[in-house]
């Protein structure tokens, strides 16, 4: 079991946060809004090989509809889609990275529809990822994208599809229609999981200790389903301790198991 941050908080790639020497990381999970490896004309090999200079373990998260250097959206039926996450998969395997995130489709204006195409196109990369050695798991969201609920999350688990457990998509979600929290954790398949902590009202990706989600209570119940990878997929702190126990809380909860 790996743990690790994303790339937003780390100064190398996004010149925010943190340098990668000074948190006690495993992994990064790289975001292509954080460094332009991935530009419209394709791959940029120059800041790539700068990724591979920092000589640490990655995961990706592939990009989503609202991305800044690139925008990437399942719910349009789109070949251009599929030729972003030919690259994506390209990417992955040079930096050797075995995980890819990825997002459900825009619900937009016909959910049907977003969902269809959602599911059309996650069976195509599914078997591209697999011809690069790329898994893909598929990330619960909130209300508007497909894969709010955990059952949503059903129809697109095969072969090479698994689940990216996001705690506080699920804590938002659970909160605001009343689901218990706990369906989250009956899927099958968690192989990642994303943790920040926020106040129940806005997706505000913070430091654990910094919202009001009980981590003494969810950590046991993630470490129970041993996924490959835990991620703290940090945007904002108020204190940057709060970010390095945020990763020992972790750390310190695996090695309990362990025992």
């Amino acid at each position: 079991m790996k743990v690790g941050v994303n790339s937003f908080i780390i100064r190398e790639i996004s010149g925010h946060g943190f340098s990668v020497d000074e948190l006690p990381v495993d992994v990064i999970e790289l975001g292509f809004d954080d460094m332009p490896v991935l530009t419209p004309s394709g791959i940029n090999w120059e800041v790539l090989h700068e990724l591979l200079s920092l000589n640490v373990d990655f995961t990706l998260h592939a990009p989503c509809s609202d991305g800044n250097n690139i925008k990437l959206d399942l719910g349009v039926n789109s070949r251009k889609n599929i030729r972003i996450m030919e690259n994506v998969f390209r990417i992955a395997q040079i930096l050797d990275a075995e995980y890819v995130v990825v997002h459900g489709g825009d619900i937009g204006n016909n959910y049907h529809r977003a969902f269809i195409n959602t599911k059309r196109q996650l069976m195509e990369i599914a078997t591209i990822a697999e011809e690069y050695e790329v898994k893909l798991v598929m990330e619960n969201l909130t209300d508007n994208r497909i894969g709010a609920f955990p059952h949503e999350l059903l129809p697109f688990l095969e072969k090479n599809v698994s689940v990216c457990l996001d705690i506080g998509h699920a804590f938002l979600t659970s909160l605001k229609y009343g689901l218990d929290i706990g369906e989250y954790f009956l899927l099958d398949d968690i192989e990642h999981v994303h943790l920040h902590d926020n106040g129940g009202a806005r997706d505000e990706h913070r430091a654990m200790g910094e919202g009001c989600i009980d981590f003494n209570n969810i950590l046991p119940k993630i470490l129970f389903r041993k996924p490959k990878n835990i991620i703290w997929e940090i945007r904002e702190y108020q204190k940057a301790d709060n970010v390095l126990r945020s990763i020992l809380s972790v750390k310190s909860a695996k090695i309990r198991v362990v025992r």
